[in-house]
């Protein structure tokens, strides 16, 4: 019976091992072979219990990554479990910038159906000039054409198209910008432009930036004399003694430059006033302010989160427990929401006791316990006696 138990033993142990460990884990921990089969997991971490798409036909002896996502066999292309017939295996190769192309074709991954993961073909490209440019995801050109997302070609000029910046890039007649998976792009005289940070560019007259916020198109800010500009941590800048954040104008002027500072968490500060994302946080007491983390921060009144008044909280007892739960001595709260129109976006925790109410970090910010209870999304899910 002992020898039956622990060859019982031995059974579910091999079954809730991981799929073994990855064929190549230089290239990709994401495929491995198991019992003379090969899996896809998007769990690469985990080490216990059979996870992750066994590929169907896979030949376990010639299966090769060849990058994170994507392997070949003797017998086909995959792209993460999926064969791709479509492409040809002799030919295909995966190239440093991450282009995938075969002698006939340049791919790029999309999910068709919301079900299967496919190779598709990036047709009208020319195969001996195409590229990608270096560091610029989803960016690429050939000798006629810019692309960007694997989408039709963009009106721009490959010969003279550079990056300014992350954000910003230009060609002989335009400055660009990527916008919400759109090229947006503003005919300008391009020779002295120069990047000052991520959210603003210039040339010998104007400061540009993309007003997202507003307008959802190109600004500018006039400027006499480039020492005029002071660059500060995005989105900030000073011209002509004026600071602005993401373009605008902060709080319309009336800012002391000399006590500006620009704080963490989204906070920024003169002598007079606290802002957060660039709006005055109103009947603050200034020179009681403390920053904490997580977004939160009070006064000697009030409480607040993400520069949102946290009411009828004691700031004396506040205490943070995790970024979504809270406490004060009267009682624990949730942050079920973003904060935004002033409507409410937290809770009072029901029977949960502030004193010992904690979170355990190896367990997700949504749980919390105290020493009768536990709790989820802020509710009770398990009551103890």
């Amino acid at each position: 019976m002992k020898s039956k138990h622990f060859l019982s033993i031995l059974i579910f142990a091999g079954l809730c091992s991981c799929v073994g460990k990855p064929i190549d884990e230089n290239i990709s921990r994401y495929y491995r072979k198991s019992l003379g089969s090969v899996y896809f997991t998007d769990k690469p971490a985990k080490t216990m219990g059979i996870h992750g798409n066994k590929i169907k036909g896979a030949d376990a002896k010639t299966f090769t990554p060849l990058a994170e996502t994507v392997a070949k066999d003797k017998n086909r292309v995959y792209y993460r479990n999926f064969p791709q017939p479509q492409v040809d295996k002799e030919s295909f190769r995966v190239k440093d910038d991450g282009t995938m192309r075969d002698k006939n074709h340049i791919y790029f991954p999309t999910l068709e159906n919301g079900k299967e993961f496919v190779l598709k073909i990036l047709y009208n490209v020319d195969l001996e000039t195409y590229g990608s440019y270096k560091g610029h995801l989803g960016w690429a050109y050939d000798k006629n054409h810019v692309y960007q997302g694997y989408s039709k070609p963009l009106d721009a000029d490959p010969s003279s198209f550079t990056f300014l910046s992350d954000n910003f890039m230009k060609d002989k007649d335009f400055l660009y910008t990527l916008f919400l998976d759109k090229v947006e792009k503003l005919k300008i005289g391009t020779d002295s432009l120069i990047a000052l940070n991520e959210t603003y560019v210039r040339d010998n007259h104007q400061v540009y930036f993309f007003d997202a916020e507003h307008t959802n198109d190109f600004g500018s800010i006039p400027f006499l004399s480039v020492d005029s500009i002071t660059v500060l941590p995005d989105p900030f800048i000073i011209i002509e003694n004026k600071i602005y954040m993401s373009g605008q104008l902060l709080n319309n002027g009336d800012i002391d430059i000399s006590t500006f500072r620009i704080l963490d968490e989204g906070y920024c500060r003169d002598t007079s006033h606290i802002f957060h994302s660039g709006k005055i946080i109103p009947a603050i007491d200034v020179h009681s302010f403390e920053l904490l983390t997580n977004g939160f921060a009070r006064d000697k009144q009030s409480v607040y989160f993400t520069g949102h008044i946290l009411k009828n909280v004691d700031s004396k007892s506040f205490k943070i427990i995790n970024p979504l739960y809270f406490a004060d001595k009267n009682h624990v709260y949730y942050i079920y929401s973003s904060p935004r129109n002033g409507k409410e976006f937290f809770l009072i925790v029901d029977k949960a006791n502030p004193e010992t109410f904690h979170h355990n970090p190896r367990k997700s910010e949504l749980y919390g316990a105290d020493d009768k209870n536990e709790f989820y999304n802020g509710g009770i899910i398990l009551k103890n006696p």
